[in-house]
């Protein structure tokens, strides 16, 4: 590397940039721009790079309960500076608290995947938890559960509250709250949905119907089609 390099990769560290994109403005390797920064005894400020205001903004969202992985997606910075501004103590205070409701969840007799989407934790965790507690795991009868969590979801797209469905197919408020997340009944396509029924109901065909709504043809059939299903919560 020259002189005139070296000053120019000084120059590049000292505004900010990394090693690896001050090698990309001098065409040479990020490695090659590494070691002649630790010959030259150059730091790179990158750190310092974080606004003042998104800095702010980024503890705040921690604070208030986002995950240092949430934050920093939300923030655009990497998972590992959002950790670093966290609040260890608070992290470890809510860490706790997710435990904990685990572990009520699963001795008042939810499932592992039940008492995982209630607390809001991954089911693996969840059972390392459950133990490390040494709190015995409920076994739920599978094949009927999945029978009644599919009724229950068919339901739900119908217009039935989550309340209604838990009562209706006997299933728990944690199980129906994961039944919730499922892409079928995303606020965005429920409104659809109802907006293709108004649109049939005014007369309109089922093909100028998703034209309107904005859907593919097959998929306003296939709704019109499950529409007619003797479905609870749902009027034909």
């Amino acid at each position: 590397m020259t002189e005139h390099d070296q000053r120019r990769l000084a120059h590049c560290l000292e505004q900010g940039l990394s090693c690896r994109e001050a090698a990309a403005q001098l065409g040479v390797s990020a490695a090659t721009a590494i070691r002649w920064a630790k010959r030259l005894g150059l730091t790179s400020r990158r750190s310092r790079r974080l606004d003042p205001a998104v800095r702010v903004a980024l503890v705040r969202s921690l604070d208030d309960g986002a995950s240092p992985t949430e934050a920093a997606a939300r923030f655009g910075v990497s998972s590992r500076t959002a950790a670093r501004l966290a609040d260890p103590v608070l992290l470890r205070r809510r860490r706790e608290a997710v435990r904990e409701r685990v572990l009520s969840a699963l001795r008042g007799g939810s499932d592992l995947h039940e008492a995982a989407a209630l607390a809001g934790a991954s089911p693996s965790t969840a059972g390392r938890w459950a133990r490390q507690a040494g709190v015995p795991l409920n076994p739920a009868p599978r094949r009927a559960r999945r029978e009644d969590e599919t009724k229950a979801v068919a339901a739900m797209e119908a217009g039935m509250s989550p309340h209604e469905a838990a009562a209706t197919f006997d299933l728990s408020q944690a199980a129906v709250a994961r039944l919730a997340q499922r892409p079928r009944l995303a606020p965005e396509r429920l409104a659809r949905r109802r907006r293709l029924f108004a649109a049939l109901a005014s007369g309109l065909s089922c093909r100028k119907a998703a034209a309107e709504v904005g859907l593919p043809v097959a998929t306003a059939i296939r709704w019109a089609r499950r529409r007619g299903e003797d479905t609870p919560g749902e009027t034909k």
